[in-house]
């Protein structure tokens, strides 16, 4: 239940800064995580707070709940930092710092505590601690799993990231996540982070820690991750990136050639990421043996079989969303509703299947920005899934085909990206370059796939008798449908990138 005397002003009057509610309401809403840009907010009220922090920089812990026109509320986690002026802090520019107030005491510095480190640091006290703070709805508590030092010399460093989280790093050492739209219920990350720990899966960051707000009676929901830093980590996406502009550069210097010599070209440029996708797809098995394995605890629900039943339910799902999709009546997706009934065959052949493989609880966001490449070769990161899914469709059982899908689109992704950030789609060599990319990505896509397949073999994971690709491109096609609808709600340059998948004759 919200606060209810105006209830933010004169909650935050409290403090000092009541005038700053209609500021902090307008920042909140421009601030690159919220995720409501497309729906018409109807009242920003604050939800819930409490005191992190008494001693300057007054640090407060606030929840703000965003009422839409149509749909239900979301809640939004923003700490707040308080500081007399002058201070540098007043230096962190529009992103961070919110408001000046002018107060009896002066003037007050309010901005986002998270990019001030002698305020951030107190959500690693917290976590030392395990202190449970009473807040006006319910309880914030610290959780620890190793020894957490909060007061090394190595403060907390904001990163600046286009995230719907935030991430703050110490040094070389730990690595937090700050959820900013809170999920009321167990929270996905929170359970998958847990059981692989339980089970012993090596290719994720160690799990330190994490902080949970708790309102009433109700299940807590989780408000911040801390993991071990993964020191010299690249992410695979960047990795993926620099291949692709060396070989970029190759084929522009050669001109035009054959579809041998583009071929060629990928063999000679591109053979040490073949062998890092090859890497890859064996530790991706190697997750989905981990997450399918029934003898590891109760953290997860226990693999079952994925009969016709359970193939037709995602058939429908698979259709539901393409239709959803197309019923926005967007200009751009006309191509695609003409290749409606290709596109539902592809997830009508499911239902001809007798065999699905397992359905487990996998990843459910997987991609080449969710895995960093580090000395001791591959992590995964980030398992709270596709963030426009309810938590319960998150959580669900699915094929670990999906994941695989997710990846192989994330080669074409690449090769894609990589292009625009090069030249323009009307350079001479634009579709030279073009099929030197889908070389690329074939060469990674066969060369995770490969991997991936030798070591399941007879695990008995995957659907037999050749169901294991019927499978995989169904859910290759429908990630492709939900990247057009994130596309034409975030970047709608890029929809184009999708669209080809879909238009493709050999869809």
């Amino acid at each position: 239940m919200a606060l209810t005397a105006d209830p933010s002003a004169s909650v935050l009057e409290r403090f000092g800064i009541g005038p700053a509610a209609p500021a902090i309401r307008s920042w909140l809403l421009r601030a690159r995580w919220f995720g409501g840009r497309r729906q018409r907010v109807e009242k920003v009220e604050l939800d819930d707070l409490a005191v992190l922090r008494a001693a300057a920089p007054l640090v407060l812990f606030t929840l703000w709940r965003v009422d839409y026109a149509s749909g239900g509320p979301e809640i939004y986690s923003l700490p707040l930092g308080v500081r007399r002026a002058p201070h540098p802090v007043a230096r962190l520019g529009p992103e961070h710092l919110i408001c000046t107030v002018d107060s009896a005491e002066g003037d007050l510095l309010v901005y986002d505590a998270l990019a001030d480190p002698e305020a951030a640091v107190e959500l690693w006290r917290m976590l030392a601690e395990e202190r449970e703070v009473q807040t006006a709805a319910g309880l914030l508590v610290g959780h620890r799993l190793v020894p957490i030092d909060p007061e090394i010399p190595d403060r907390p460093r904001l990163l600046d990231v286009e995230q719907s989280n935030s991430a703050l790093v110490r040094g070389q050492l730990d690595f937090l996540k700050w959820s900013r739209r809170i999920e009321p219920g167990p929270s996905v990350e929170l359970e998958m982070a847990e059981a692989l720990r339980e089970r012993g899966f090596p290719h994720v960051p160690a799990l330190h820690g994490h902080i949970s707000h708790r309102r009433g009676g109700q299940e807590p929901s989780l408000q911040a991750l801390l993991n071990a830093y993964l020191q010299n980590g690249t992410e695979g996406w960047t990795l993926a990136l620099t291949s692709l502009r060396d070989l970029y550069a190759s084929a522009e210097e050669a001109g035009g050639g054959s579809a041998r010599e583009r071929w060629e070209l990928v063999d000679d440029q591109g053979g040490s990421f073949q062998g890092e996708a090859a890497r890859l797809g064996a530790v991706t098995a190697e997750l989905h043996l981990a997450l399918a394995d029934p003898s590891r605890g109760d953290l997860l629900a226990a693999p079952a079989p994925a009969g016709p039943t359970q193939l037709a339910a995602w058939a429908d799902a698979m259709t539901g969303r393409l239709d959803l999709l197309l019923a926005a009546e967007e200009p751009a997706l006309a191509p695609l509703l003409e290749r409606r009934e290709l596109i539902v065959a592809r997830f009508d052949a499911l239902r001809r299947l007798s065999d699905g493989g397992l359905a487990t609880r996998v990843h459910g966001d997987y991609h080449l920005g969710q895995v960093l490449r580090t000395d001791d070769g591959w992590k995964i990161i980030d398992f709270e899934g596709e963030p426009a899914r309810e938590v319960e469709e998150r959580r669900r059982p699915s094929s670990p085909l999906r994941d695989v899908a997710g990846m192989l689109r994330s080669f074409d992704y690449a090769a894609a990206a990589a292009l625009r950030q090069r030249m323009q789609p009307q350079d001479p060599l634009w579709q030279h370059l073009s099929a030197a990319g889908e070389a690329w990505a074939g060469a990674n896509r066969d060369a995770f796939w490969a991997a991936y397949l030798e070591r399941l073999e007879g695990s008995g994971l995957l659907p037999g008798d050749g169901g294991s690709l019927v499978v995989r491109r169904a859910f290759e096609v429908s990630k492709a449908v939900y990247e057009v609808g994130y596309e034409l709600g975030h970047r709608p340059d890029w929809v184009e990138i999708p669209l080809r998948f879909l238009l493709a004759g050999t869809l």
